[in-house]
């Protein structure tokens, strides 16, 4: 059984090779599933910049917003408290 998005068979005869159209159609039409995820950067000062976010639907566990607002909590305040502002203050309720 095949991905509804992989590129046809044809696209992969021998000797043949993808065109930039057809890879960047190939690239546009996969699904574009959002994933939650957690970004962490350090500025200038030194100071860690947190940036949370948490999706819902699809196949993950969060289903709705008050779910993804209680676990973006949670993370946020758990990198937080790992990551303390210079003057020890950890941001985190």
């Amino acid at each position: 059984m095949s991905n509804p998005t992989d590129p046809p068979a044809e696209l992969f005869e021998h000797g043949r090779r993808l065109t930039l159209s057809q890879i960047v159609a190939m690239l546009l039409s996969r699904g574009g599933t959002e994933h939650s995820s957690v970004t962490l950067a350090r500025n200038a000062k030194g100071v860690t910049q947190i940036e949370v976010v948490a999706r819902t639907g699809g196949d993950g566990e969060l289903q709705t917003l008050e779910e993804a607002e209680a676990e973006a909590t949670e993370i946020y305040d758990r990198a937080c408290k790992r990551y303390p502002l210079p003057t020890g203050y950890t941001r985190a309720t």
